[in-house]
């Protein structure tokens, strides 16, 4: 009974031991992962910064806002154009004349 109460405690021991060094071991490696990421999204920052600065990405936006306002142009013309047609409609209703006579007196 004692040899069996001995063996599950070293068994315990030893696999707790393991887990530290697990432990230990993978904070190690996350500090590592995490450092390696923020430099890998410094370097991009930089470089993206690198492509703004050239013409290429100014000349493309440019093009891209102005093939966006031709595009929109002729939608906002129209919207406005239905929008006055809508509200003149009700602004030019006719007074309805009363359906209904006054009660006639006795």
């Amino acid at each position: 009974m004692k040899l069996l109460v001995v063996t599950v405690l070293l068994l315990t021991i030893c696999s707790l031991e393991g887990a530290l060094v697990r432990r230990q071991a993978e904070e190690k490696d996350l500090q590592g992962l995490f450092s390696e990421y923020l430099q890998t999204v410094t370097n991009i920052g930089k470089d993206l910064v690198e492509k703004v600065k050239g013409t290429e990405v100014q000349t493309q936006a440019r093009a891209y806002l102005e093939k966006t306002q031709e595009q929109l142009t002729p939608l906002v013309n129209k919207a406005g154009t239905e929008l006055m047609s809508f509200f003149s409609y009700f602004m030019e209703l006719p007074s309805q004349p009363d359906t209904q006579s006054p009660p006639a007196d006795p």
